[in-house]
């Protein structure tokens, strides 16, 4: 969890919260800044599968969202 954190903040987030397994990743949400501007449009998720982290692609988003069954 160290690592996404440390990509959400290089990446302009503040943290993260762990999603869950997602098949070889690990998926964690990245949070922003409440006091910053947000921008809106799919919410990427961070994808850490051990060897290589980066944030999901609008495919993979919309995969993610539809098997954790999520409401953002």
């Amino acid at each position: 969890m160290e690592k996404a954190k440390q990509f959400a903040i290089d990446n302009g987030y503040i943290d993260v919260s762990y999603i869950g397994k997602w098949k070889d990743f690990e998926v964690y949400e990245p949070i922003m800044n409440d006091e910053s501007v947000s921008f809106t449009g799919l919410p990427l998720s961070i994808m850490d599968d051990g060897k290589t982290i980066r944030m999901s692609t609008p495919d993979e988003t919309m995969e993610i969202l539809d098997y954790f069954n999520t409401d953002y």
